[in-house]
């Protein structure tokens, strides 16, 4: 069933007032007499990831990402300005916010500072503990592990060539960051947990796999608390979709995307 265009309508209304973004809490915040988000939920059998596409409203870290890409521009023009070159230990030593850490994970170091149109000064990184950094933020990026020759087709960062002169090879770096590198091409690679906060390789045991054991779990115990507090209805319903669909990674966390 297609969304009502008047629902749809409040509904970025109310995205509006809540600052451009929306979240199922913040909707039924300020919903008014709407009905619910499990109203619209289970009416339209819409989840609300797909509902904020559909719309074309932002999630909160979309909104964040895009709203703090503009702060990370005139922190590095302020930088620029006053010593005519930035660097990371440079915006480290001046307490600006987002960290440098955000910036590379976000945005990537130098392609934001190619947007704010600055000079980055020689050697960008402090110290070969700042390079492993990058590498782990690389390879998250990816989503994958590569092989050294595809690391250096793809022009991830930092360069064999940046790593050599630390005196560690680009294997030598990987198994620093926690990876096990490919001596040679594999038919199933490796990939990288999906959660923000995890950098560890697995390989995985179905393509929609994207969540490590450890993490999985967690994500597990947290959608078993929830299930304490459905009532019988809303229970049957999750039941009968894993009966059908299975209870691999991807339908399990399809079926509570919204939670």
């Amino acid at each position: 069933m297609k969304l009502d265009k008047d629902l749809k309508k409040s509904i970025k209304n109310i995205a509006e007032v809540c600052g451009g973004y929306l979240t199922t809490s913040l909707y039924d915040e300020n919903r008014g007499e709407l009905p619910s988000w499990d109203t619209i939920r289970t009416k339209y059998k819409i989840t609300f990831s797909d509902l904020l596409v559909e719309l074309q409203i932002k999630t909160k870290e979309e909104y964040l990402i895009q709203k703090n890409k503009v702060k990370v521009i005139s922190n590095m023009k302020l930088l620029n300005l006053e010593h005519g070159h930035v660097s990371k230990k440079l915006y480290d030593d001046s307490k600006m916010q987002p960290s440098t850490d955000y910036i590379t994970k976000h945005y990537g170091w130098n392609d934001i500072a190619k947007e704010a149109n600055v000079k980055l000064a020689q050697g960008q990184y402090k110290d070969l503990e700042d390079m492993i950094n990058q590498l782990k933020v690389s390879i998250k990026k990816l989503g994958y592990v590569p092989s050294s020759s595809e690391y250096k087709d793809l022009l991830l960062k930092p360069s064999q060539d940046s790593l050599s002169t630390q005196g560690i090879t680009w294997t030598e770096a990987m198994k620093k960051a926690g990876y096990k590198p490919y001596g040679k091409a594999v038919n199933v690679k490796d990939i990288i947990c999906s959660n923000d906060d995890c950098y560890r390789q697995f390989t995985p045991k179905d393509v929609d796999e994207k969540y490590c054991d450890s993490c999985f779990k967690q994500l597990r115990s947290v959608i078993i608390k929830e299930l304490k507090h459905m009532n019988s209805a809303k229970l049957e319903e999750i039941c009968t979709k894993l009966i059908y669909l299975g209870n691999s990674q991807k339908n399990i966390l399809d079926i509570f995307h919204s939670k």
